[in-house]
């Protein structure tokens, strides 16, 4: 097979990456796989002109085919970036931009093998780019990102030797580059077992993302309650003697009804989401904040002790309270009752968790709404609140623990 014919292939092949890449495109609309598309069509175009030499003017065959292949390999840059959720730079068009810098020189422009010189090493330049990039990530997929990246470089090693070599030979034609036509072959090769490693990359993608969305509540974007299970072993797992206590925080939105009976269901709905976001970003970094179902809200994290649970739940309560939720022209402000239960990590069992809060939590509506309560074995005590400073005390028949006795403490010598 003579190279002239081995381009057409490659050509081809390109521009049927491209249709299968426009089509997933128009299914998903992911911004990658447009350019990627793109890419490889500007690649196929150009390597098609290239093979058309002699059938259409030098300029079209040699200038600007060249330029549109490089401008292909630049798409598979931007689109990589794109996969990676990096913002698109200017480095994609560098390939392009030695091409055609080195146009602007007579020799390089008026000799064969300088223009084939030319175009191997700005094609080496975004193979290396590529590489790069593929192995500066640090997200899943890590292995076949490293193959692909070897299979790239590969193909970089390729277009050196080929530059190399013309350099060296001063070849004057396809036909009489001979070390070319060999080295076709490898690099068709790796450029195959690239797309088909490319193709698992984005099979991998896929199946990451189907696993994130089995775990999340698709009105909130939190963790659902499998997500929130899933957590619950992880924390369990973890070794932190500094923080031996696994606690497990319910929250219930109150008065949920009255807001969706007087507002409507998207009013509700925007209140489930803005307090989605306020719980996430009160306990980031500290632990996973999940929608058990309905208008109530979890929360699993590890402690060093009740008075740290405690005082994270007041601290969402009181977050929640002090926000205003716009809804059209209707500014609405919420509360949330919170029920906490307690375990040592390497003993908790998470059905005994979940009832223990939900006693907690039912004990917390009870004692008047929009505040929290604790439970620590048998005993379930009211914590005390700023925001509820000189209101009467819980109800006599509530066992108060000693660490709850502190807070109390606390909160007193904060009155002034």
């Amino acid at each position: 097979m003579d190279i002239l014919t081995g381009l057409m292939i490659w050509a081809a092949e390109a521009i049927t990456l491209a249709v299968l890449l426009w089509s997933r495109w128009f299914a998903e609309r992911k911004n990658y796989c447009l350019t990627w598309s793109c890419g490889f069509a500007l690649h196929g175009l150009g390597v098609a002109l290239v093979a058309a030499r002699g059938h259409i003017p030098d300029f079209m065959s040699i200038e600007l085919a060249n330029a549109i292949i490089l401008a292909g390999v630049g798409g598979w840059i931007a689109g990589l970036l794109q996969f990676d959720g990096r913002r698109v730079e200017g480095y994609v068009a560098v390939p392009a931009l030695i091409w055609i810098a080195g146009m602007f020189l007579t020799p390089v422009r008026e000799t064969f093998a300088y223009r084939v010189v030319l175009a191997n090493m700005a094609s080496a330049t975004g193979y290396m780019i590529i590489s790069g990039l593929l192995l500066k990530h640090a997200g899943t997929s890590r292995s076949t990102r490293r193959l692909l990246a070897a299979l790239i470089g590969a193909q970089a090693v390729c277009s050196f030797l080929v530059a190399g070599s013309t350099l060296l030979a001063q070849y004057t034609s396809f036909q009489t580059a001979h070390i070319a036509g060999w080295l076709f072959v490898p690099t068709a090769i790796c450029f195959m077992a690239s797309v088909m490693f490319a193709g698992k990359l984005l099979a991998e993608r896929t199946e990451q993302k189907l696993k994130i969305l089995a775990k999340t509540d698709a009105l909130t974007g939190v963790l659902n309650r499998r997500g929130l299970i899933d957590e619950f072993h992880a924390l369990q797992a973890h070794v932190d003697p500094s923080k031996p206590i696994i606690a497990f925080l319910q929250f219930d939105l109150d008065f949920f009804k009255q807001i969706n009976d007087k507002f409507g269901h998207q009013a509700g709905d925007a209140v489930l989401v803005a307090f989605a976001e306020i719980g996430q970003t009160s306990l980031r970094g500290r632990g996973s904040f999940g929608r058990m179902g309905g208008e109530e809200f979890a929360s699993i994290l590890r402690v060093k002790d009740m008075v740290e649970a405690a005082s994270i739940a007041e601290a969402v309560r009181l977050t929640i309270k002090r926000q205003t939720v716009l809804i059209g022209e209707h500014e609405l402000k919420g509360t949330v009752s919170a029920g906490i239960a307690l375990a040592v990590a390497e003993t908790a069992n998470l059905d005994l968790l979940l009832s223990a809060a939900d006693r907690a939590l039912y004990t917390a509506k009870n004692c008047g709404r929009d505040r929290s309560a604790i439970a620590d074995g048998a005993d379930i005590s009211i914590v005390p609140s700023a925001d509820r400073r000189g209101e009467a005390e819980e109800p006599s028949d509530l066992r108060v623990s000693q660490q709850v006795v502190a807070l109390r403490r606390i909160a007193a010598i904060g009155q002034p």
